[in-house]
C-alpha cells in the first residue's frame, strides 16, 4: 500500500495513547542535596534534559521521521518532573504563576540548528558565556542562562541517540528487508543530527521533528513556522543530485507531517493553560454549562480534537526578506501531503501576495473545496503595511509566520502575550451598572445612569471610555506580572532558539527576545457593532423604542418583548452585508479603539514591549457567548458570539460578497497582529469546475480588498447532521473553530450545533 495512506490509516484508526501520567504521579529531579543550590533555571533545564532522556519513545512501523511527544505537548495537559522548592512555588503563586505556566507563542529559529547544528549553536553559546565570565563582575544570571541552554541541548542530542538505538533494535527484529533498510538509515541519521547540521532532506526534517518535539516536552506551545522555507534547500538538492525521487519524497513529507497529529490523549488533571484562574475557566471548558469545546463524554472519538493539537501552525509561500515570490515545490507537496493525510494538526496557513503564482490560488481553492477549513489566507500587503507602520523593518515584516491560533510574529524574534477587551461584556455593564446578568452579581464599578444619555455620541463616548479603562486595566496588570513568569517558568531551550536571547544573556520573560509583543484583542467585535448600530438607529435617530425598554427587554432575556428583539433583529442593519450605516459604526470604532490603545502605549511605561491590536475570540465564541447577557442586537443570554472578525450568526444574509467587502473598509494596519473573517459557506456553492473558479476568485476578491485572514469552510448541513447521529463514519469530517479545526465529531454538541447553524442561513 502507498506510504501516504498507510500513514492516512494509522492517524484514523489506530487507538490513541492511554490516559494516563507517562512516569508516575510525582515525579521530581530534587533528589539530592546537591540540587538545593543549583538555581532555579538550572534545575529546569536539568528537568528537560530529564525529560528526553527518560520519557518513553516509539516507532511507528510506516515512519521514516521519527519523535515521540508526551503529555507535556500538543494542548493543555501538562506533565513535567517537579524542579520547584515550595518556597519558590508559593512566590510564584504571588503572581499566580507556577512551573506549568509556560506560554510559548514564540516562533523558534529552527533555521539556526538546520545551518549550525546542535554542537555548532553550543560554541555560539559558549564563547557568549566565555565573555560573561571574563568580565570583573560577570552578570550571573547570563552565567545560568547560558549553562542552562547548554544542558537543553545536550539534552536533545540524548534524544537523537535514544531514536538511534531503538531503530537499531528494531532492525535487528524485523525480516522485512526493505524495512530494515529504513531502520538503518534512520539509526545513522538519529546518530549524527541534530548534534552535526543536517545534509540531505530526510536529515534536514529529522531535525526540525526533534527540535519540535523538545520543544512541546519541555512545555513550550510552539509553531513549525515557514517550513517551505527552511527545508526547500536540502529537498531541492537532493532531487538535483538523485538522491530522492518524487515518491520517497511524498512519503518523507507524511511521515513528517504526521508527527504533528498523533494523538495523545490528555489528563485533564494536568491542564494548566493560562496564569488567571479566571481565564482558566473561561477558556478550559465545563462539561456542566454546555459551553465545553470537547465531546468528553464519548472518548471513542475525542482523537485529533482541538485542545488535542493546539497552536501547532505552519505558513507556507509568502515572500522572500528580498520581496521574491517564495512559493516553491515543497510549498505545493507540502500541501498535497497534508491534505491527502486530511489533517487538522499542523493549522495550515499559506501566505499570498500580489505576486503569488496563479498555481497557488487554484491548489488552496481545490483544497478548500473539500472543507477542511483550511488553508487559511494571509493577505501579505496588510500584515507586512502594519508590521512596518510599527517600525519593524521590511526584512523582518516579509519573513513574518504565525504561531497560537494565527496571530503574525516574526520567526525567531518575537514573544507575543495578550488580553481581551470584551466590548460585548463592557456594553452589558453599561445597562446594567456593572452587574452581570449570567452571574448574577456586581462585577464592575464606575458606571453610570446610561439613561442620561440624551445623544448617542453621549452614550458612544462613555463607552469609549469604558473600553480605555480595561485597556489602561490590561497594561498595567501586564507590566506588574511581565517578568514574574521567570521566577518560576523560565524558558532555556527556548532562549537557545530566539534571536537576542544569547546576545542580550536574557530568558525571552526578561524581554530577551527582539520584539517583545503585548496584543489587544477586541472581542465579540461584530456583535457590538450591531448593538451600537440598533441603539443609535432605533433608539436614538428613529425614536421607535426607548432605551429604558430596551434594557429592560434585555435583563428579561427578551421574555415578553419578542417583537422587539425581531425589530433589532431585522430593522436594525448588520455589520457584515456591505451597508454603509453600519459598517460606517464599525470603522469608526475600530479607528476609535486604535487611537485608544496609542494614547495609552504613550502615557503607560511599556518601553520593554509593542502594543499591537486584533480582534479574536479563537475558537472560544462559544465560551465568551455563554458568560454574556442578552444584547441590544437581539442576541440571547449565553448564546455564542462569532468567531473573530466575522458577521454575527445569521446575520450576514447578502451573501459571501457583501461580508468580505465589509470586513475589509475599516483600515486594519494596526490590527495586524490578526483580524480574521471566518466564514462557514454550504458546500453545494462551490460544485464543479465553474464553482473552484467562483472559490478561487473569492480569494483574489479578499486579496484585492486587502482583507487580513480569511478562512473558509464549504460543508453541508446535511453531513454535520450525518455526523450527529453516526460520528464513526464521519471521522474525517473537518471544521474551521476560529482558532484551527477540529474534526467534527470530536465536538461537544453545543459547538456542532454552532457549526450546522452558522451554515444554515
Amino acid at each position: 500500500m502507498d506510504r501516504v495512506q498507510l500513514i492516512h490509516d494509522r492517524l484514523f484508526n489506530k487507538d490513541f495513547m492511554e490516559r494516563k501520567e507517562w512516569w508516575g504521579k510525582d515525579e521530581t529531579i530534587l533528589t539530592t542535596e546537591e540540587m538545593k543550590n543549583l538555581p532555579l533555571i538550572i534545575r529546569k533545564a536539568i528537568a528537560t534534559e530529564y525529560t528526553l532522556r527518560y520519557m518513553p519513545i516509539h516507532i511507528n512501523p510506516d515512519e521514516l521521521i521519527v519523535g515521540s511527544l508526551i503529555m507535556a505537548s500538543q494542548g493543555g495537559g501538562r506533565e513535567f518532573p517537579q524542579y520547584a522548592f515550595p518556597e519558590e512555588k508559593a512566590e510564584g503563586a504571588k503572581s499566580s504563576f507556577t512551573e506549568k505556566s509556560v506560554w510559548g507563542h514564540n516562533p523558534p529559529d529552527y533555521e539556526v540548528v538546520l545551518k549550525l547544528g546542535i554542537r555548532g549553536l553550543k560554541d555560539v553559546i559558549r564563547q557568549r558565556l566565555t565573555e560573561e565570565l571574563s568580565k570583573d563582575l560577570p552578570d550571573m544570571e547570563a552565567v545560568y542562562l547560558f549553562q542552562a541552554m547548554m544542558i537543553c541541548l545536550s539534552g536533545i542530542c540524548d534524544f537523537a541517540s535514544r531514536f538511534a538505538r531503538l531503530a537499531c533494535e528494531l532492525a535487528v527484529e524485523t525480516t522485512d528487508f526493505e524495512r530494515k533498510k529504513e531502520l538503518l538509515e534512520i539509526a545513522r541519521i538519529c546518530s549524527n543530527i541534530p548534534e552535526l547540521p543536517p545534509e540531505t532532506f530526510q536529515e534536514a526534517l529529522q531535525t526540525h521533528c526533534f527540535i519540535f518535539c523538545a520543544l512541546h516536552n519541555s512545555m513550550e506551545i510552539v509553531p513549525i513556522g515557514r517550513v517551505d522555507q527552511y527545508l526547500y534547500p536540502f529537498y531541492k538538492k537532493d532531487l538535483d543530485e538523485g538522491r530522492i525521487d518524487n515518491s520517497y519524497a511524498e512519503a518523507l513529507t507524511a511521515s513528517w507531517l504526521a508527527k504533528f497529529s498523533e494523538r495523545i490523549m490528555l489528563n485533564p488533571d494536568h491542564f494548566e493553560m493560562f496564569h488567571a484562574n479566571e481565564l482558566d475557566l473561561r477558556y478550559g471548558g465545563d462539561p456542566n454549562d454546555g459551553s465545553s469545546l470537547i465531546n468528553e463524554d464519548k472518548e471513542e472519538y475525542n482523537y485529533g480534537t482541538s485542545s488535542n493539537n493546539s497552536m501547532v501552525n505552519m505558513i507556507l509561500g509568502g515572500q522572500t526578506p528580498e520581496g521574491e515570490d517564495a512559493t516553491n515545490h515543497l510549498t505545493y507537496l507540502i500541501l498535497d501531503i497534508w491534505d491527502k493525510l486530511e489533517l487538522v494538526s499542523p493549522v495550515c496557513s499559506v501566505r499570498f501576495h500580489e505576486n503569488s503564482p496563479k498555481e497557488l490560488y487554484t491548489k488552496c481553492a481545490e483544497i478548500l473545496r473539500d472543507g477542511s477549513g483550511e488553508p487559511a489566507i494571509y493577505n501579505d500587503k496588510p500584515i507586512i503595511d502594519g508590521m512596518l507602520s510599527y517600525g519593524i523593518p521590511i526584512e523582518d515584516a516579509r519573513n513574518y509566520s504565525n504561531d497560537g491560533c494565527w496571530e503574525t510574529l516574526i520567526p525567531g524574534k518575537t514573544t507575543l502575550a495578550f488580553d481581551h477587551v470584551e466590548l460585548l461584556q463592557l456594553l452589558e455593564y453599561m445597562y446594567t451598572s456593572g452587574w452581570s446578568l449570567v452571574r448574577n452579581k456586581k462585577e464592575e464599578e464606575g458606571y453610570g445612569d446610561v439613561l442620561s444619555h440624551q445623544t448617542y455620541d453621549s452614550f458612544y463616548q462613555e463607552f469609549l471610555g469604558h473600553i480605555e479603562r480595561r485597556v489602561e486595566f490590561i497594561i498595567a496588570n501586564k507590566m506588574k506580572y511581565y517578568r514574574d513568569r521567570y521566577k518560576i517558568a523560565p524558558s532555556p531551550l527556548a532562549d537557545a532558539l530566539t534571536y537576542n536571547c544569547i546576545e542580550k544573556g536574557k530568558d525571552i520573560n526578561l524581554d530577551g527576545a527582539y520584539y517583545n509583543v503585548f496584543s489587544v484583542m477586541l472581542t465579540g467585535f461584530s456583535h457590538a457593532v450591531d448593538s451600537l448600530v440598533a441603539i443609535k438607529k432605533l433608539v436614538y435617530e428613529e425614536k421607535i423604542v426607548t432605551f429604558e425598554e430596551l434594557i429592560d427587554a434585555i435583563k428579561l432575556n427578551f421574555q415578553g418583548y419578542e417583537r422587539l428583539r425581531q425589530l433589532l433583529l431585522n430593522k436594525a442593519p448588520k455589520f457584515g452585508n456591505d451597508d454603509s450605516y453600519a459598517d460606517s459604526v464599525a470603522i469608526k470604532l475600530l479607528k476609535d479603539v486604535e487611537n485608544i490603545a496609542m494614547r495609552v502605549s504613550e502615557t503607560a511605561d511599556t518601553s520593554v514591549f509593542r502594543i499591537a491590536l486584533g480582534i479574536a475570540t479563537f475558537e472560544c465564541y462559544v465560551r465568551f457567548g455563554h458568560k454574556i447577557g442578552a444584547s441590544a442586537d437581539g442576541r440571547l443570554m449565553s448564546e455564542s458570539i462569532a468567531s473573530n472578525f466575522s458577521p454575527s450568526i445569521g446575520m450576514d444574509k447578502n451573501g459571501l460578497t457583501a461580508a468580505i467587502k465589509s470586513a475589509t473598509k475599516p483600515d486594519l494596519l494596526k490590527y495586524y497582529i490578526g483580524s480574521p473573517i471566518d466564514l462557514q459557506i454550504n458546500k453545494s456553492n462551490f460544485s464543479g469546475r465553474e464553482g473552484l473558479l467562483r472559490l478561487e476568485g473569492v480569494i483574489r476578491s479578499f486579496m484585492d480588498l486587502e482583507g487580513n485572514i480569511l478562512t473558509i469552510t464549504p460543508t453541508s448541513v446535511e453531513d454535520m447532521l450525518a455526523a450527529q447521529k453516526n460520528p464513526e463514519k464521519y471521522k474525517n469530517l473537518r471544521v474551521r473553530m476560529g482558532g484551527l479545526s477540529a474534526y467534527f465529531v470530536a465536538l461537544s454538541k453545543n459547538h456542532q450545533d454552532i457549526m450546522i447553524e452558522r451554515t444554515k442561513h
